[in-house]
């Protein structure tokens, strides 16, 4: 196995990044940057202290004043928001509805991005998932995957997780939303959902979460890294 590698993971939501992104990280001892937290985790800031969404300023302030951390147990990434974790609350439906609008902002994005491949220049190895991270975090990453899916089963995928962390919500609630963000994220002007050149790209709808790394691994060793 190569002493250092890096494994970047793009698609839409609710496709499975984090849980192919978690169990690859568990099976190679690797950090795991859930990058998606970071953005949610600043739209929860923004919501408790009332800044407006849609003015590009206030939400960069916000992000200066807050703290947010990544930390990993063995439950996976835990996230914290000035100290507090967060986990539960970044996946309630407003702070959902939140994400698409400071994610768009360029400056933010960039300002997220350079935090960002601070914490993969620490690591030796990293499973790091989320938007514009083959193409702006990790460019050379050893292996890109971008994982798609049909968007009913997405929808059913997030429905469940959802309704595991106590959210009340309906699976109809669920598709719409996953439509509407993907026609946000393909739409934004900063960093916009493509498919890198050179990733390697992974249908999920028909596969287990255990078959989906198998096929992962298939590749890794094609490419010599593990």
């Amino acid at each position: 196995m190569a002493k250092n590698f890096s494994i970047a993971i793009d698609g839409p939501v609710g496709v499975g990044k984090g849980t192919l992104a978690v169990a690859l990280a568990k099976k190679f001892n690797a950090l795991y940057v859930y990058t998606g937290g970071m953005y949610r985790a600043l739209a929860l800031a923004c919501l408790e202290e009332g800044v407006s969404l849609h003015n590009e300023e206030k939400v960069l302030d916000a992000l200066s004043k807050s703290s947010i951390e990544l930390k990993v147990d063995e439950t996976g990434t835990r996230v914290y928001l000035n100290g507090k974790e967060v986990s539960n609350e970044i996946f309630l439906p407003e702070v959902s509805n939140a994400v698409p609008i400071v994610a768009t902002f360029k400056k933010i994005r960039k300002k997220m991005v350079l935090e960002q491949k601070k914490i993969v220049r620490r690591s030796n190895r990293t499973v790091i998932e989320g938007r514009d991270i083959a193409t702006d975090v990790v460019p050379h990453a050893d292996l890109k995957i971008y994982l798609t899916a049909d968007v009913r089963v997405r929808a059913e995928r997030r429905y469940k997780q959802l309704t595991k962390r106590g959210i009340k919500t309906t699976f109809e609630e669920v598709l719409k939303d996953t439509e509407k963000r993907d026609k946000m994220d393909m739409e934004r002007e900063a960093s916009p959902l493509i498919v890198p050149k050179d990733a390697y790209v992974l249908d999920t709808t028909n596969l287990t979460i255990d078959e989906t790394v198998d096929r992962v691994m298939d590749k890794l060793r094609e490419k010599g890294i593990v």
